[in-house]
């Protein structure tokens, strides 16, 4: 069985592959994986055949301090595969297309999430929004993969606001973030409304310009939206959006299907 794995800043996704598609995907904060709290095979019983040996191709990201330094072999013993097949996924070692970066590199994520777009759409543009712990929204052109920006997450300017002593915002149970459209949505009456004027209702609106300027330099581009809080999103600047939520999962499942026949 082949797994891809994704080391977020929260959580580690993971989904299964075959013949270069994602199958079933699942997730699991650092804090349960590090106490053992979780079994990995047990959530793919339902939906998938989890027989054979294990074959794990993880996403070449730094993992977060969250993650704890044994991570990968915490994970493989929960699964009951101490001795799996380890892997390692690198969307930079021929992307398929140029990289734009004068220094230094772009996450292997953001590549990932890039190269998904541009399989299935080789001649087209993308805005790539991908909401996680870190918001990062990305160009890609046909050939070239642009630039991008990087912002702190929602969740992550919430715990920054705790952090300073003001009241914690926090998402409903379907994890939807406080926010109120238009104009109104920037006049908080008191602290909590306030934050959230200054969090999900700022921070769309940052989305929202910082598209636009990528709109301006290539028209045909369209908004693709990942992540967690990929829903905050929907519909940004009034533009038509598509919303794929493992889409560095899928880029990593097409590179390991071309780099394995």
């Amino acid at each position: 069985m082949k797994l891809v794995l994704d080391p977020g800043g929260t959580r580690l996704k993971f989904g299964t592959v075959r013949n270069g598609q994602l199958g079933a995907v699942h997730s699991v904060d650092w804090s349960r994986l590090r106490t053992g709290a979780f079994e990995p095979a047990a959530a793919f019983r339902e939906t998938e055949n989890t027989a054979g040996a294990l074959e794990v191709h993880v996403l070449n990201r730094p993992a977060p301090p969250a993650a704890g330094e044994e991570w990968l072999s915490v994970f493989c013993r929960a699964w009951g595969e101490p001795e799996a097949l380890r892997a390692v996924i690198d969307p930079l070692r021929n992307p398929g297309f140029d990289i734009a970066y004068t220094t230094g590199h772009p996450g292997s994520d953001r590549m990932a999430a890039a190269v998904a777009c541009q399989r299935k759409d080789p001649g087209g543009s993308f805005i790539i929004v991908d909401a996680g712990t870190c918001i990062t929204v990305d160009l890609l052109s046909p050939g070239s993969w642009r630039g991008g920006a990087i912002l702190p997450g929602l969740q992550l300017q919430a715990a920054s606001m705790k952090q300073a002593g003001l009241p914690e915002l926090r998402p409903d149970d379907q994890h939807h973030w406080p926010f109120t459209a238009g104009p109104e949505g920037a006049l908080g009456r008191n602290t909590l409304d306030a934050i959230a004027a200054g969090i999900p209702w700022a921070t769309r609106k940052a989305v929202e310009a910082i598209a636009q300027a990528y709109k301006d330099i290539d028209p045909c581009a369209q908004l693709v939206l990942t992540g967690g809080d990929a829903h905050h999103f929907d519909g940004v600047g009034g533009w038509q959006t598509f919303a794929t939520p493992n889409l560095v999962l899928q880029g990593c499942a097409m590179l390991l299907n071309e780099h394995t026949t």
